[in-house]
């Protein structure tokens, strides 16, 4: 596996912290908005990031992408302004425990024993729609989410393929929220 440094060559203007870089994904056009993010791990087929919310300037949270779907990328340098309020808010990336990326079926497994709630994101299928739920099962071809509305309501459950997830997304924000809204 290549690291991070080999991939980003040795320019000591990329902003990083706890050896994380701050990255920029463009992901047109499966989606119109630019991904920025701290890179934690990637394999050949996904990469695990601690995204950084472009209102808040906070950290928000995990997402896990596939590779294919990444149209360019950039490394965001230590002057820009997104580093600068990285550096201001003192914000430290972390790893979650006992990651597993080997494949999007491992990770929305791992992501969803590890995090009350998961985000599925099928941009392809319907751009900026996403269902909330626990995850509940696993098969070879699809997962199992018990939904939970906008309205922190639990649904019934939804089912959905796996090849068709674009973007996993979890630890974040809203889903917290969500979470603590409906109790148990």
């Amino acid at each position: 596996m290549v690291t991070l440094q080999a991939l980003l060559g040795v320019d000591s203007e990329v902003f990083t912290v706890n050896s994380f870089p701050l990255l920029e994904f463009d992901r047109k056009p499966i989606n119109a908005y630019l991904l920025r993010c701290f890179v934690l791990t990637w394999n050949a087929d996904l990469t695990l990031v601690h995204v950084l919310d472009d209102h808040s300037y906070r950290l928000n949270g995990y997402a896990v992408f596939r590779n294919s779907d990444i149209k360019r990328w950039r490394s965001v340098r230590k002057d820009e302004f997104f580093a600068r309020a990285a550096r201001l808010h003192a914000l430290r990336p972390k790893m979650p425990e006992a990651v597993n990326i080997a494949s999007m079926k491992e990770a929305v497994s791992w992501a969803g024993a590890a995090f009350p709630l998961i985000a599925i994101h099928r941009e392809r299928i319907k751009k900026y729609a996403f269902r909330v739920g626990k995850m509940l099962r696993t098969s070879q071809r699809a997962v199992a989410i018990q939904s939970i509305s906008p309205d922190a309501e639990w649904e019934e459950d939804d089912s959905f393929l796996l090849r068709d997830i674009t973007l996993l997304v979890f630890g974040g924000v809203y889903e917290k929220l969500l979470m603590r809204m409906a109790g148990k």
